[in-house]
């Protein structure tokens, strides 16, 4: 009988996934502070300053990538997803779901912040104000949303898993 292929783990898919949405953001904010360096100096702090947090970001996710691979998580002869595996799919879906928001909602508040102000040495601060106004009021929400992405996580395994599951003889 065939050994059944597990394929990736999801929270390596996942991880992979937010690896290459930040490697992204932060190549164009690198290009975008390099931009306004030369086009408009009053504003190429905003751009900088989102290096910074890219890059830790990024390093945070690439160590969290690594440790989620099939070869760090599962064992030779591993038949099906062992229980530490779902664990660790499902605490990284809240992750990624965490990661998403916080960059959505802060790409939204610099977008309305520049929309708003004329002068774009007040865009960082303006757009800082909002950031937090943003996460005060979905504060009782943000939770939410992470939990709910856990629970889809593991309704999706434990689908999966029933699935895989060979009959009984």
């Amino acid at each position: 009988m065939d050994k059944p292929n597990l394929g990736e783990p999801d929270a390596h898919v996942m991880m992979r996934h937010a690896k290459t949405i930040l490697r992204f953001l932060l190549i164009f904010a690198l290009i975008a502070t390099s931009v306004l360096l030369l086009f408009l100096p009053q504003a190429a702090y905003l751009a900088a300053s989102a290096v910074l947090v890219l890059f830790i970001g990024y390093v945070i996710v690439s160590y969290l990538e690594r440790q989620s691979q099939a070869k760090v998580l599962r064992s030779r002869n591993q038949s099906t997803i062992s229980q530490k595996e779902v664990e660790m799919d499902v605490q990284y879906a809240g992750i990624y779901t965490a990661i998403a928001l916080t960059l959505f909602l802060a790409l939204g508040v610099l977008i309305m912040a520049a929309t708003l102000v004329e002068d774009w040495s007040m865009v960082g601060m303006v757009a800082a104000v909002f950031f937090l106004m943003s996460v005060f009021l979905l504060f009782p929400f943000i939770p939410l949303f992470i939990r709910e992405a856990k629970y889809e996580e593991r309704d999706k395994l434990q689908h999966e898993a029933e699935l895989h599951e060979e009959p009984k003889k």
